[in-house]
C-alpha cells in the first residue's frame, strides 16, 4: 500500500519544495519511491500557481534535482490522504494542527525532529535573505532529516 508524505511551509516556494525534492530523491536512491509518494503545499496562497523561488531551483539543480511543480495550498483532502505532514517550523506545525480536521489520518510533525540536533530542528525561511547560502542550508537540513526519516520510519516499516 502506498504511503504519502506532504511537506508544508508558508508559501510553497522555498522550503517545502526543497524538502519534497530531497525526500523524493532519498526515497528513490533507497528504492522506496514506488511505495512512498511525496508532495508539498503552502499554508497560504500568496504564490499559488508559481514555480519555486529561483534560488531554491538553483540549489536543487546544483544537487542534480530538476523541479517544475507549481505552488499550491494545503487542503482538507491532504489531511485524509497523507500519512505524514511535515511543517518546516513550529508555526507551520501549530497551524497545521489547528486546521486539521478531527478525522485527520496524517501524523503532523516537524521535519527537523528527524536527525537534526535540538538547536537546529527549525528549518528557517530563507526567502528574505540575500544569496543562495540560506537555501543551501535548507537543502542540507532537509537532506539530514529526510535520510533520518527513511532510516527511522520507512526502513523499519518494511
Amino acid at each position: 500500500m502506498t504511503k504519502k508524505i506532504l511537506m508544508v511551509c508558508m508559501g510553497n516556494i522555498c522550503r517545502s519544495p526543497i524538502a519534497e525534492a530531497v525526500m523524493r530523491k532519498a526515497l528513490q536512491r533507497r528504492g522506496f519511491d514506488k511505495e512512498w509518494l511525496v508532495d508539498s503545499a503552502a499554508m497560504v496562497g500568496y504564490h499559488s500557481g508559481s514555480l519555486p523561488e529561483e534560488r531554491a531551483l538553483n540549489v536543487l539543480q546544483q544537487h542534480g534535482i530538476h523541479y517544475d511543480k507549481e505552488a499550491r495550498v494545503i487542503n482538507s483532502q491532504d489531511f485524509q490522504e497523507c500519512d505524514y505532514i511535515f511543517g518546516m517550523d513550529m508555526d507551520n506545525v501549530a497551524e497545521l494542527r489547528k486546521i486539521a480536521p478531527s478525522e485527520c489520518k496524517a501524523k503532523i510533525m516537524l521535519l527537523g525532529d528527524f536527525g537534526l540536533p535540538e538547536t537546529e530542528k527549525i528549518i528557517h525561511d530563507p526567502y528574505y535573505f540575500l544569496g543562495e547560502a540560506p537555501f543551501e542550508e535548507v537543502y542540507d537540513k532537509c537532506a539530514v532529516a529526510c535520510k533520518a526519516f527513511i532510516e527511522d520510519i520507512v526502513m523499519k516499516a518494511q
